[in-house]
């Protein structure tokens, strides 16, 4: 057969324009056809999708798209063996609604990150990884990460400074505030009075800069961005024994500080748990060996927290202690297995029908310990990584 020659492949896609071929007219691909096709592909590749065509890019822009795109959720999953201080690795999953299990892919690895990490945040598409003098910041979607500029500390303060990852959703920026102890001697297992507060906008070319709180405190849980507010744990007072709900405007950069429910005694980032429950602030912690209080800030103007009590009793494995680690969109509790085991599994509560749903991950066997998992949901906005 004869090759075509490079003249007539110059002709040929020069008359390829608007789709009209050597003066056929060929019809475009249906907008909605390019609309399922695009809420399969991951943010990564949209974002090159975007620049193939106006068409490709009105369709991926448009707020009906960006809607269904984000309503997609998937489950990740931070692993680590318990006598590790880094996190192996983190899986994403498709979600289920049924009661197989499902196949999950690593994504991303963590172990060569030189910053600890006691508890992963997920804010807005984007992980912040550990606590120390260097933050890294990562995008599952991509795969890649961002190490901060360091931090810099006075002498005998030690390496424990929180890093707590927040979103400006009407300035569309991506804050990081820190906190440097006070002075002293202080271990992993004692409360850490934090007094110098920091505060990084990614995406410049800025530096730490010093933002003002008058009340000494220390995170005592997970943090929450909900709305442009980032919200934590933590213990106040002189004796650092009064527990408090901590609220960080994220534009602002202003600090407040609500009660916490009477009956919650203790704080914890492996006991309790904050999350966002339907868009309202609430906490999670265990009262007993299976038995657990979930409260939700239902005015933070009054103060006014409501209550609901759950108990995995009924499981069909009542030895197994749980950990509570999140809530799925439809208000399902996330628990975890305590200890890892040969199987690895995650357990759903439905707190309405009272019923439980057990998903388990295909090839991946005794992982040692399950730390966290959520609902993570890829952003088809340009991301900063």
């Amino acid at each position: 057969m004869e090759r075509p020659s490079v003249d007539k492949i110059r002709s040929s896609q020069e008359s390829n324009v608007n789709g009209v071929i050597k003066g056929r007219y060929t019809d475009p691909i249906p907008l909605e056809l390019l609309f399922i096709v695009f809420l399969k592909l991951p943010a990564k590749t949209l974002a090159r999708c975007v620049c193939v065509s106006k068409r490709w890019a009105s369709v991926i822009r448009s707020q009906d798209f960006i809607i269904s795109f984000q309503s997609q959720s998937r489950i990740l999953f931070f692993i680590r063996d318990y006598h590790q201080t880094r996190f192996e690795n983190w899986f994403f999953s498709s979600n289920q609604q049924g009661t197989s299990s499902f196949l999950s892919r690593t994504t991303c690895h963590v172990s060569n990150s030189r910053s600890r990490c006691r508890q992963p945040q997920e804010v807005n598409g984007l992980i912040c990884c550990g606590y120390g003098t260097s933050p890294v910041i990562y995008n599952p979607s991509s795969g890649k990460s961002l190490t901060l500029p360091r931090i810099y500390l006075n002498l005998n303060v030690g390496p424990y400074v929180e890093n707590i990852l927040g979103y400006d959703p009407i300035n569309e920026e991506y804050k990081v505030l820190s906190m440097t102890p006070l002075p002293g001697n202080h271990s992993s297992d004692s409360i850490i009075p934090y007094k110098e507060h920091k505060v990084f906008t990614l995406g410049s070319q800025g530096v730490w800069r010093m933002v003002e709180c008058n009340t000494i405190h220390c995170p005592g849980t997970i943090s929450v961005c909900i709305n442009g507010v980032v919200y934590y744990g933590a213990y106040v007072g002189e004796s650092m024994k009064q527990l408090s709900l901590v609220r960080f405007d994220v534009r602002t950069e202003k600090f407040g500080f609500m009660k916490m429910p009477e009956s919650v005694q203790i704080l914890s980032y492996y006991s309790s748990t904050l999350m966002n429950y339907h868009g309202k602030i609430a906490l999670a912690y265990s009262t007993g060996y299976d038995t657990y209080e979930l409260w939700v800030l239902e005015d933070a103007k009054e103060h006014e927290w409501s209550k609901m009590c759950f108990s995995t009793r009924a499981w069909t494995q009542p030895c197994v202690k749980f950990e509570v680690e999140g809530v799925t969109r439809m208000g399902e509790i996330i628990l975890t297995p305590r200890y890892g085991g040969v199987e690895f599994y995650v357990v759903y509560y439905n707190l309405v029908t009272k019923q439980f749903r057990k998903i388990g991950i295909e090839g991946y066997k005794n992982p040692g310990g399950v730390v966290v998992s959520w609902e993570y949901v890829e952003k088809a906005s340009t991301m900063l990584l």
